[in-house]
């Protein structure tokens, strides 16, 4: 839409300005910065794209850190990579 069509605000970025007609509780439409659109439909097709994608198989080592971090036993939790690699027999 042109302009001269139309007379709508700047808006800052980060902001958007909600348009209503009859009620206020009814948006007709959310005027956005260019540069929050841009950002807006990026993330869209990034998003699109991650949905597309396929899980890699996890190997075994993986699969067993897993069964470990699920567990509820402190002497599990380990921050040591020589412990770490001790419970994943790596």
């Amino acid at each position: 839409m042109k302009s001269d069509e139309v007379r709508a605000p700047a808006v800052p970025r980060g902001r958007a300005v909600i348009v209503t007609r009859y009620r206020e509780d009814v948006a007709k439409v959310a005027l956005v910065n260019p540069h929050d659109l841009a950002m807006l439909e990026e993330s869209h097709d990034l998003l699109r794209s991650l949905a597309e994608l396929q899980p890699l198989p996890l190997c075994a080592a993986a699969l067993k850190a897993l069964r470990l971090e699920d567990r509820a036993d402190d002497s599990a939790r380990v921050e040591s990579a020589g412990r770490i690699a001790e419970l994943l027999g790596l």
